[in-house]
This record gives C-alpha cells, sequence and structure tokens, in this order.
C-alpha cells in the first residue's frame, strides 16, 4: 500500500481528552540534562530532555571513535505527557518490540562509536512508515573514552484507519481507505483491506506485506483488489501485486534481488474535476489490461561513492481498446482514438542499470515534513540504463531503449539547491520511437527565521510520442485553484513557488502555513504553451503519532485570464503539492502499473 496514506481516526481520539493540556504545560517545565545538539527540531529536543533526564544521563558533543559501552532503546507510546490524550488509549496500540528496532541497528557494544553508521541507521528507521521520531543519541559513558548511545523511536497509531483524500470544493475527486494493522504483534507486519474511491468506480481488496520475514532482510508483499461501478454494481475488472526480494538495506551490503508480478484490468477514465472528460462528445474511457514481470540482480559496490550494478529482465504488456463507439461519427472516433487513446505495446527486455551516487546526507528540517528531521542526499546523483526488445521473442516492436538521469544536489547553507536532467528514449523500428526529455530544478532556501521559500520548477517534452502518452495539470498538485485533469498533453512546463512557514507545536500537532504562486501549461507542442497561473494560502499539519506525512489544505485562486479568481478552489489532500525531484531508479520491487 502506498506510504503516502495515513491519517486514522486523528480528530475522534483527540477530542475526548483536551483537559490534559495541563500535561504538555508541567512536561515543558522540566530542567534541560545539559545541552542538546542545535540540529533537532524542538519537539525532538524536548524527547531527547526527558530521556537523559530519566536516565540521568548527558549529551556527548564529541562521540567519534569513543568505545560504545551500552546499546539503550527507548520506544515512546504514541501518546505520552505531550498529547492531550489519556494514557489508557495506548493499549489499543501495539509498539515496535526492542528487538525490532535493535536488529535494524548497524553498530554493537564494544564497537568504537561511528557517526556514520549512526546517521546511517537513522535514515534506514525513517523510512520504515510504522516510525515517525527517530533519534540516535550519543551519552557520555563512564569514562572519557566511553560513550553510551540512546535510541529513540516514537510509533505511529498501528491499528489505523488509513486514509487519503483529494478534495475540492467539497467534491471528493479520490478517497482510499485502509483499515489496517501496521504492526502485527511489534514485528512490522502490516496486514489490512483497502477501498478505492473516485468518481465512476470502487475497489475493495486486501493487502498483506512484511519488510523483514521471518527476522530476515527479505521482504514480501501481495495484494489483490476487484474493481466494481458505481452506477451499475457491475465488476469492471481488478488489480494486484507479488513482490518478493532482498533489497540494499545498508551501505555495506553487496548484493540485492527481487522479483515481482503486477497487474491491472479495469476501465481507464479521465476526469475533469469529478466529470469523466469528454472528446467529440465521447466519454474520454477505454478498456486497459496491463500486465508487469519482472527479475533484477544488483551487485553494490563502494560505500561513500557507490556504484550499483543492476541486471535483470522484465515482460510488460499494455493493452488497450475503446468501447463500443458505434453510435458515434466515424470522424469523431478517429479523432478521440488519435488523441486519447494509448498505444498498445508489449515487450520482453533483458536490461542492465548503473546507479551511482554518493552516501553524504544533510539532515534538514521544515522542507517536506514538519517538525522531524529529514535526509536529503548530497552530491551527485547519476543512472544509466539499457534495454532491448525483438519482435522474436513475442515483443511488439524491435526496440533499443535507454534512460540517463543526472542530479546534483549541492548544499546552500540549511537548504539546497538541486538541478536534474535525464532522457528516455525507445529507439524502434519502422519509426515508432517514444522518447522524453525532462529537466527540474529544486532551490530549498536556509531556514529565514519564520520559514522557508521553495522554488520548484519542471519541464518535460516528450518529443517522440508513439505510445500516446500525456500528462495532466490542474487540481491539487502543480496548478491549483483550476479543475483537477483540466489540461493535457504531451509536454509540461511548470514552475511553482511557496513559501512555507516554521512549525508551530500545537497539542503536540506540527501546524505551519503556506502562500504559494503556481504557474504552467501542457500542450501537445512546446511552441504552443499558454502559461496559466494561479495563487493561494494553504495550511499544514502533521500528527507525529500518526505520520511523518502531513496533511495540506490550499486554497487556491485562477489569475487567468477567462478563469474566474473567485471564489477559488479548495483542496484537501496529502503531501506536498509538487515532489522532490531526484533521479528515480527503476527496481521491481518499486514498479508500479
Amino acid at each position: 500500500m502506498n506510504r503516502r496514506l495515513g491519517l486514522s481516526f486523528t480528530f475522534a481520539l483527540r477530542a475526548c481528552a483536551l483537559g490534559a493540556v495541563l500535561r504538555v504545560a508541567s512536561a515543558a517545565a522540566q530542567p534541560a540534562p545539559g545541552p542538546v545538539h542545535e540540529g533537532y527540531s524542538r519537539l525532538e529536543k524536548s524527547v531527547i530532555r526527558q530521556k537523559l533526564g530519566e536516565r540521568g544521563w548527558s549529551f556527548d558533543p564529541a562521540p567519534e571513535g569513543k568505545l560504545i559501552e551500552e546499546v539503550q532503546i527507548a520506544t515512546l507510546d504514541v501518546f505520552d505527557e505531550r498529547d492531550p490524550m489519556p494514557d489508557f488509549v495506548n493499549v489499543l496500540h501495539t509498539t515496535t518490540r526492542q528487538q525490532v528496532i535493535r536488529r535494524e541497528l548497524l553498530f554493537r557494544e564494544g564497537e568504537p562509536y561511528r557517526s556514520l553508521f549512526a546517521h546511517e541507521t537513522a535514515r534506514n528507521l525513517r523510512e520504515i512508515a510504522q516510525l515517525s521520531i527517530v533519534l540516535i543519541v550519543p551519552v557520555q559513558g563512564s569514562r572519557p573514552d566511553r560513550v553510551r548511545v540512546l535510541v529513540i523511536t516514537k510509533d505511529v497509531w498501528s491499528l489505523r484507519l488509513n486514509w487519503l483524500l483529494q478534495s475540492q470544493n467539497g467534491h471528493i475527486n479520490y478517497l482510499v481507505l485502509n483499515p489496517s494493522e501496521e504492526n502485527l504483534f511489534g514485528s512490522h507486519a502490516v496486514v489490512g483491506g483497502l477501498f478505492i474511491l473516485d468518481p465512476a468506480v470502487y475497489s475493495v481488496g486486501a493487502s498483506l506485506s512484511h519488510r523483514r520475514l521471518l527476522g530476515s532482510h527479505q521482504m514480501v508483499s501481495l495484494s489483490a483488489s476487484f474493481i466494481k461501478n458505481r452506477d451499475t454494481g457491475a465488476t469492471e475488472g481488478s488489480f494486484g501485486e507479488f513482490r518478493y526480494g532482498q533489497p540494499l538495506y545498508s551501505l555495506d551490503t553487496r548484493w540485492s534481488w527481487g522479483t515481482s508480478v503486477l497487474w491491472r484490468r479495469d476501465i481507464a477514465r479521465r476526469f475533469v474535476g469529478v466529470n469523466v472528460a469528454t472528446r467529440n462528445d465521447i466519454p474520454v474511457e477505454f478498456d486497459r489490461d496491463r500486465l508487469y514481470g519482472g527479475y533484477q540482480l544488483v551487485r553494490s559496490f563502494g560505500r561513500r561513492f557507490k556504484y550499483d550494478l543492476s541486471f535483470g529482465v522484465e515482460a510488460e504488456r499494455r493493452a488497450y481498446s475503446p468501447g463500443d463507439l458505434s453510435a458515434y461519427p466515424a470522424s469523431a472516433v478517429r479523432a478521440f482514438t488519435a488523441r486519447e487513446l494509448p498505444v498498445s505495446d508489449q515487450r520482453v527486455s533483458p536490461f542492465v542499470q548503473l546507479h551511482a551516487h554518493r552516501t553524504d546526507y544533510s539532515t534538514l528540517l521544515e522542507v517536506e515534513t514538519l517538525g522531524l528531521q529529514e535526509d536529503f542526499r548530497r552530491g551527485h546523483d547519476l543512472l544509466l540504463r539499457l534495454y532491448a526488445a525483438s519482435s522474436q521473442v513475442g515483443s511488439t516492436r524491435d526496440l533499443l531503449g535507454s534512460q540517463a538521469t543526472l542530479a546534483y544536489t549541492l548544499p546552500i547553507g540549511d537548504g539546497f539547491v538541486r538541478p536534474v536532467l535525464g532522457s528516455n528514449i525507445e529507439y524502434a523500428s519502422r519509426g515508432r520511437n517514444d522518447a522524453l526529455f525532462q529537466a527540474a530544478a529544486r532551490f530549498v532556501s536556509p531556514r529565514l527565521g519564520f520559514g522557508r521559500l521553495i522554488v520548484d520548477g519542471a519541464f518535460f517534452d516528450r518529443y517522440q510520442n508513439y505510445l500516446n502518452r500525456r500528462f495532466a495539470l490542474g487540481g491539487d498538485n502543480r496548478l491549483r485553484g483550476y479543475a483537477p485533469g483540466r489540461f493535457t498533453g504531451a509536454s509540461l512546463v511548470a514552475m511553482n513557488a511557496e513559501l512555507r512557514t516554521t512549525s508551530l507545536d500545537i497539542l503536540s500537532a506540527q501546524v505551519g502555513a503556506a502562500a504559494f504562486y503556481d504557474v504552467g501549461d501542457v500542450s501537445d507542442r512546446v511552441d504552443r504553451f499558454q502559461l496559466k497561473q494561479s495563487a493561494g494560502v494553504g495550511l499544514r499539519v502533521l500528527f507525529p503519532e500518526f505520520d511523518r506525512i502531513v496533511m495540506r489544505a490550499d486554497w487556491g485562486f485562477p489569475l487567468s485570464p477567462g478563469y474566474g479568481a473567485l471564489p477559488g478552489a479548495f483542496y484537501l489532500s496529502f503531501s506536498q503539492a509538487f515532489a522532490m525531484p531526484g533521479v528515480p531508479v527503476p527496481s521491481v520491487l518499486t514498479e508500479t502499473l
């Protein structure tokens, strides 16, 4: 299940114990056991002070190379004295077992303390969706040449009604409900149901996954759902997946492997808002049949400068067909097919791939989330991938394909700038070529006291479009204020500027505000871009008891001629409005349909 899902019955739980607010003030008044490193947020500092104070320990500002004499694990309750909730609510939640945290550690008692291993451990733990706060704190030992290590983690609520909502002006564009137990028996195994709703259909299914199968580093994930039409009740299809493999779980891991099978059979529809789009009065909907299978083996070299060399094979079928269009004029059907229907394609492709990157990271605050540390890779990040397909082994086209992407992240104080350049090219027989050029950049300003300025730009030019694929713009993403899916085209240009405030701790929730300006357009030809503009304000809220992902409410106003600025459009969704640009690394363990 996509880990962007994630806020359970937060508001109902919070409503029952407002009298406990007094405990927040009393906890904040406790004396601090010595200085705490300035790289932590206010929330994280308060947690460190509390846990050090309970043990009578003091922070060690220079632990490098000292012998680790003790490692302690402190797992925080979901609700504690910082929360306006009674403690008995915690009995409804499964806290991660200490041994589950300990097996993730890349350091042990009796070894010298290395900040490199401590930071990598923290990064690995922060990628576990079940954990929100992750802190690895060096503590003064019994002698000057000794150090203790305190590992602090805070679980998110494990018995959850995960949900993802995309709503515009009170209309639901997309809704996901994922009731689940995210930490079965404290082991990080996940079992749950799945309900997805869009304006035309709903789907119902179940999922099961475990990132450390039987205590190993192997992961397994499987899910299946069926799709029903909301109006007729007819079954329209199904989708699901099976994944099994072992990822690169640390910088010292040399081998990785994985295999997966994914399928989706349904009716694809393009929406403008909550209505199915039309082309020459024909509803934009068609039958879709997707199937993917692959195997990948990875050999990793180096530590600070990593070179991950992959070999594998993948098979993919993309079949698209229109429904019964006999009621429409032949000319309209031809125009509809040429514009809206993707081209069916099938390939069996061996591939070789190189991912070269540095393993230096900056740990920052208040970038994509609120009040929690975030890790961003510095320096170069390069991906090169070559694959081939032949009609002699079942492929639709004889082709040679390549993917090349390069990014470089340059720190600027406690901010950074990251440009990205890339291309995807399939050179095929009989002129059936498909090619995409992409450029993106992100500027994250140093903290200005009251917040950060984020400027993000993207340009995608599908200059060879045999497969007839298009981008959509509008809604709650890069062009807020316009209807979702309002603009479509083979090429896209966009620029977004957002001023995000520093978060405030309100009853343990991290709350921030934003003001934004969006500009962009999509078109089938780059020389026909007609830029649209919008602006607005928003609210960002993060509940560390439930997720690391912000809940976002934006109110956008179109500024381009021909579109009414007022009353604008209100959107409620999760995560920031535009994703961090970077180098996507294809893997059979993360492939999606």
